[in-house]
C-alpha cells in the first residue's frame, strides 16, 4: 500500500487493486488486510454488515489499508454513517444521472462543499478539527454505473464535480441489458462507452472483476481500478478446490482461462470443459433424427394477411402485395421470382425496441443492430385459450402469471413469454381483427402484467397470436399500449401473429426469431421456429 492518500492515487490514475468484502466478518477482513491490498471495499449493499460489524471492520482494516464502503443506497444517512465509521470513502450504487451523482458527492462532503453532518464515534473520539481538515482532503467518492440509463448518462455522471471515480457494476449492468445470465457483445460495448466517457472527463474508471486474472486483463484494457479478490469466492472457492484436490480432480486449463476472462466477475465459476463442437454436432443430429422437433410458429404471408388498422388521421401500413416478375417464360425462361411489398409489421413479425417512442434511444434497438445472440432464447407458453374463448377481451394479469409459475416454476431469465389464445385459428381476417364499435375485441396483457414481466422478471420479450402484441382495448390503458410502451422502453422485443402455440410445451422450447436485417428497421416479418423435445 502506498503512503499517498488513496484519493491522490486515484486522481493520478495509479493502479488500484481492491479486495471486496461481503461476508460480514471482521476476522476475514483482518486476514485480507494482511495481504496489503491497495484498498478494501466493505459491501454494505449486498453484504452481511450491520452498523456494529461495519465499525469493527473499518477499525481492523484501516490499520493496513484504506477502506471504502459500498453503501446500501444513495442517501445522506447511509453515506454519513459509513464515513462516521472511519471509512476513507464511499462507493454509491445505481447512479443513473448527474443529479444523483451530485447528491452523493454532497452527502459525503462537509459544508460548505456539501451537507454531511459532523459526528461519529471515531471522528469525535479524537481531534475532530483535525479529522475535519483531513476529510476535506482525503474523502473519496466513487459512483457506480450499472444500468442502461446510467450508460446513456455516463458522460454527465463522469463530469460531475467531486466524483473521484466511476465503478462499473458488471453484474447489474448485464441484468439491465437483458438476456441475463447470457452476456453478449452489448455488455462489452457498454463498458467501453463508460470507460471512454471517464477518460474524456479525466476521471478514473474502475470495473468489478471477480478474480486476479480478470483484474489483470481489465487493467490492461485501461481500467486503473479493479477488484482483485472477493471474500465469497475466496472462501467458497478455497473449500471447493480443497475438496477437488482431495478427490483427485483439477480444473482444466481451458476452464481456468474462461473463468479468468468472463465479462461479469461473479459469473466466473468452475464449469465443465464441454466440447462445444461435439455439442453442436449432436444438436444437428438430434434435429435430423427427430429427437428435437421443429415447430413453425409462422403465418403464411399472402395478400389477405390481416394488417392492424389505425383510425384516421393516423397513417396505416400497406397490405402485403406480391407480383410476378417471371415464371419460366419469355420474361425469364429458367427461373421464377416475384416482387413483394409490405410494411415491417405485417403477418408474423418482430417488434424491435425502436418500434416505439420509449425505445427509440437504444443504439441496439433496430433490426440491424440487435445483438444476434438474443434471437435464440428459451420460451414459456401461458395457455389462456379457454379464457379467450369465453371472453374476447380477456386480459392476462400478474395473478395468472404467478399461478402459471406455481405450476411450472419461475420464468427463466432471458425467456420469451408467449400468450396462447388460439386466436390464430380465426381464418377469416375480419374475425381475426375483430373490430367493434368501441375498437378491437382482442385478448392480451394488462398494463400490470407487462409491468410485472419487465420489472420483476428479466424476459427477452412478449409474443401473442393476435395482430399486435397489445390487447385490442389497450389504447385506453395507462400507459396506452403497455406491451409496446413498457416492453420496448426496457429494450425488449415483441412477436405478433404467431400460430401453433398449442404444439409447444409450457416450458422447454427454444425460439429462433431472426428478423430481416433492415437498416434502422423497426421490425420485420420473420419465420419463427420453435425447437422442442420430440
Amino acid at each position: 500500500m502506498s503512503g499517498s492518500p488513496l484519493r491522490h492515487r486515484i486522481g493520478q490514475r495509479q493502479p488500484i487493486g481492491l479486495f471486496w468484502m461481503a461476508l460480514g466478518s471482521p476476522a476475514v477482513i483482518e486476514l485480507a488486510a494482511a495481504a496489503n491490498p491497495d484498498a478494501i471495499v466493505v459491501d454494505a449493499q449486498h453484504g452481511l454488515w450491520d452498523r456494529a460489524t461495519l465499525e469493527q471492520a473499518v477499525g481492523v482494516a484501516a490499520k493496513s489499508a484504506p477502506v471504502l464502503v459500498r453503501v446500501a443506497e444513495n442517501s445522506t444517512l447511509a453515506i454519513g454513517q459509513a464515513l462516521d465509521a472511519g471509512a476513507e470513502g464511499v462507493i454509491v450504487p445505481l447512479i443513473e444521472t448527474d443529479e444523483e451523482a451530485a447528491a452523493a458527492v454532497a452527502a459525503a462532503r462537509f459544508p460548505p462543499e456539501g451537507t454531511r453532518s459532523g459526528g461519529g464515534v471515531r471522528p469525535l473520539g479524537g481531534d475532530f478539527g483535525q479529522y475535519y481538515l483531513e476529510a476535506i482532503r482525503r474523502t473519496v467518492v466513487g459512483v457506480m454505473i450499472e444500468t442502461v440509463r446510467g450508460v446513456r448518462n455516463a458522460a454527465a455522471i463522469a463530469n460531475t464535480p467531486g466524483v473521484d471515480f466511476v465503478l462499473i457494476g458488471t453484474g447489474d449492468l448485464a441484468i439491465s441489458l437483458g438476456g441475463f445470465p447470457h452476456v453478449d457483445a452489448r455488455h462489452g460495448e457498454a463498458c467501453k462507452a463508460i470507460l471512454q466517457a471517464c477518460q474524456e472527463a479525466g476521471v478514473a474508471c474502475g470495473i468489478y472483476t471477480g478474480n486476479a486474472d480478470a483484474a489483470v486483463a481489465r487493467r490492461g484494457e485501461g481500467y486503473p481500478i479493479v477488484v482483485v479478490a472477493n471474500d465469497i469466492d475466496i472462501v467458497a472457492g478455497g473449500f471447493a478446490r480443497a475438496m477437488k484436490t482431495f478427490a483427485g480432480e483439477t480444473q482444466s486449463p481451458k476452464s481456468a482461462v474462461k473463468n479468468a476472462t468472463a465479462p461479469v466477475g461473479y459469473l466466473a465459476k468452475d464449469e465443465e470443459d464441454d466440447d462445444v463442437s461435439d455439442l453442436l454436432m449432436k444438436f444437428a443430429s438430434f434435429i435430423a433424427d427427430g429427437r428435437i422437433r421443429v415447430v413453425d410458429l409462422t403465418q403464411t404471408l399472402k395478400p389477405s394477411t390481416p394488417v392492424i388498422q389505425l383510425p384516421p388521421p393516423l397513417a396505416n401500413s400497406d397490405p402485403f402485395r406480391i407480383s410476378e416478375i417471371s415464371r419460366y417464360d419469355e420474361r425469364g425462361p429458367a427461373w421464377y421470382w416475384n416482387n413483394i411489398a409490405c410494411g415491417e409489421h405485417t403477418g408474423t413479425h418482430f417488434d424491435a425496441p425502436a418500434h416505439w417512442v420509449t425505445g427509440q434511444h437504444y443504439p441496439d434497438g433496430f433490426t440491424d443492430t440487435v445483438s444476434v445472440q438474443r434471437f435464440i432464447a428459451p420460451a414459456v407458453v401461458i395457455d389462456c385459450s379457454k379464457e379467450a374463448a369465453a371472453d374476447e377481451k380477456f386480459l392476462i394479469e400478474p395473478s395468472h402469471i404467478e399461478a402459471w409459475e406455481a405450476r411450472h416454476g419461475r420464468i427463466p431469465d432471458g425467456a420469451w413469454v408467449l400468450m396462447r389464445t388460439d386466436w390464430s385459428k380465426r381464418e377469416d381476417p375480419a374475425k381475426f381483427l375483430n373490430m367493434k364499435d368501441d375498437g378491437p375485441h382482442v385478448p392480451g396483457p394488462s398494463a400490470a402484467a407487462v409491468r410485472f414481466l419487465v420489472q420483476q422478471r428479466s424476459v427477452n420479450g412478449w409474443g401473442v397470436e393476435a395482430v399486435g402484441t397489445d390487447a385490442g382495448q389497450a389504447f385506453a390503458f395507462e400507459p396506452a399500449f403497455p406491451a409496446h410502451h413498457l416492453m420496448h422502453g426496457a429494450n425488449k422485443f415483441g412477436l405478433a401473429s404467431l400460430c401453433n402455440l398449442d404444439q409447444l410445451p409450457p416450458t422447454g422450447a427454444i425460439l429462433i426469431t431472426a428478423p430481416l436485417k433492415i437498416e434502422k428497421g423497426s421490425g420485420s416479418p420473420l419465420r419463427v421456429l420453435a425447437l422442442v423435445p420430440a
